[in-house]
């Protein structure tokens, strides 16, 4: 039996891969937090998993790892779960980017270590959930930006040293993706940010948060997904949104000019700089 297993499968991107992965003859080993919107199936197998928890970890690898040992064969592992939580840097406690790394980096990396020697036996691929912050920094966003550029860095090194063992490693890079993170992010307390920043955090929200919850709709993104890391000769990073050339050409535009570009756009004026 071929074997796909996806993390962060609650809702969005990963809850529209599994019965994709399905229709085509896969049986898939599928992570959630919270809700798990799936019910009994032969070819679904459904656990939940915190990243944050080295005992939730291990649980999941020893799930898949036990099945891979029965004969199964480990194709794929798509590392889809994540959060994105933010502020303004001066106000955010330093727990939040312990939250958002521990979720978005470290659980990540433990769990694909765990899982490793099956897509090695099998020269299976590791696909990595990254984003567009990966490549551009906005501001208020500095855990989730510093986490998808750690993943960024930590795809081109570990590709490099898989290709040879047969792995394929491929990265997503979602731009505006009508997915619930939006809704979490609009969720997440306020209350420790600092008034002089009111202002532009509403900017910010309106501008882009929501306008990312108006995003590409997520069957369309998710469709394009499951054909670019399943075809013959995957490339090794995809950039997922509505205009993919525009979003390319955002990461070409100069620092300075980008810098005002986003101090306008989110009425960055706190500081008397206009």
């Amino acid at each position: 039996m071929k074997l796909a297993v996806i993390t962060g499968c609650d809702s969005g991107i990963g809850k529209s891969l599994v019965p994709r992965f399905i229709k085509t003859g896969y049986k898939v080993i599928l992570s959630y937090l919270d809700h798990n919107p799936f019910k009994e199936h032969p070819d679904i197998i459904s656990s939940k998993l915190d990243l944050r928890s080295s005992e939730d970890i291990d649980s999941f690898a020893t799930l898949v790892n036990t099945l891979v040992n029965k004969g199964n064969r480990l194709e794929y592992v798509i590392n889809n779960a994540g959060i994105a939580l933010g502020g303004p840097f001066e106000n955010l406690p330093i727990s939040i980017y312990r939250q958002v790394m521990e979720v978005n980096l470290f659980g990540m990396i433990l769990l694909t270590q765990k899982l490793l020697p099956g897509l090695i036996r099998n020269r299976g691929r590791l696909i990595i959930n990254g984003s567009m912050a990966g490549r551009i920094a906005l501001p208020f966003l500095s855990p989730y930006t510093a986490s998808k550029f750690a993943i960024e860095g930590w795809c081109d090194s570990i590709r490099r040293e898989l290709n040879p063992l047969g792995i394929t490693t491929i990265l997503i890079e979602p731009g505006g993706i009508a997915t619930p993170i939006w809704n979490k992010a609009l969720e997440q307390d306020s209350s420790f940010i600092d008034k002089k920043y009111s202002e532009s955090i509403n900017a910010f929200r309106n501008k882009f948060i929501r306008a990312g919850a108006m995003g590409m709709d997520t069957e369309k993104a998710t469709a394009h997904i499951f054909k670019q890391i399943t075809c013959r000769r995957p490339q090794n990073r995809y950039i997922i949104a509505s205009s993919r050339m525009l979003s390319y050409l955002e990461t070409l535009i100069p620092g300075r000019i980008l810098d005002r570009i986003v101090a306008k756009m989110f009425s960055m004026k706190y500081h008397g700089i206009s």
